[in-house]
């Protein structure tokens, strides 16, 4: 199987990777796994992708740069190198979301489940989002003051860029978000993203998705 052409049941993954605009060394990334609903070729898995980060484009702040988009087959990396079991795509422009005052620090995230259609949820952690303004700690942990308005913020998010046509029980796009295991053997789908939270993570942690008990 290939990003050229696959067949339905096809696994993907795809992540987007980011910066910080006052330290473009510093980067970071979030990934996502997909089952294809039907036969399909690289085309459709762009089409995904240029909705995926929009997506992500207009819940981050607008001082995270969007850097590079990479979308392979669900299998490990081939050896040798097999150039068409990915696509990797020069990302320009920052995030949409123009929050005001100061922002939280990269190590603050976002935490988003992504909820399953049985079985435990997963968990998005999304740094470069928070402002201070979006947060308090009245016991000395770090809370969303206002988990509606973000759970808005996601789900407009969702329609103005068509990704939540890959995302529900009968999803409108040809592929779907799925949870995968790690051997592969089990593929749920992804029926909802919920604000779950806040996740202090460092910047050099490992956590860019992560299955957790509801």
């Amino acid at each position: 199987m290939t990003v050229l052409t696959y067949t339905a049941g096809a696994k993907f993954t795809a992540r987007v990777v980011k910066s910080f605009s006052a330290n473009p060394a510093l980067q970071w990334q979030n990934s996502y796994e997909f089952r294809a609903l039907d036969p399909g070729a690289e085309a459709d898995l762009l089409t995904l992708g240029t909705a995926l980060v929009l997506f992500e484009q207009n819940i981050h702040n607008t001082f995270t740069v969007f850097e590079r988009l990479l979308i392979s087959t669900w299998e490990p990396d081939s050896k040798p190198y097999d150039p068409s079991v990915f696509i990797s795509t020069t990302l320009t422009g920052n995030g949409l979301r123009d929050t005001s005052g100061e922002l939280e620090p990269l190590t603050t995230t976002l935490r988003v489940a992504r909820v399953g259609r049985s079985g435990r949820f997963g968990h998005m952690f999304y740094r470069g989002i928070l402002a201070q303004s979006d947060t308090s700690a009245p016991s000395g942990k770090t809370q969303l003051d206002d988990k509606p308005a973000m759970q808005t913020l996601i789900e407009t998010a969702l329609t103005t860029s068509s990704f939540g046509d890959y995302i529900g029980t009968e999803p409108a796009g040809t592929l779907a978000m799925v949870l995968v295991n790690k051997d592969g053997t089990q593929v749920r789908s992804v029926v909802e993203l919920i604000a779950a939270g806040v996740t202090q993570l460092p910047t050099d942690h490992a956590w860019f998705n992560r299955t957790t008990s509801p």
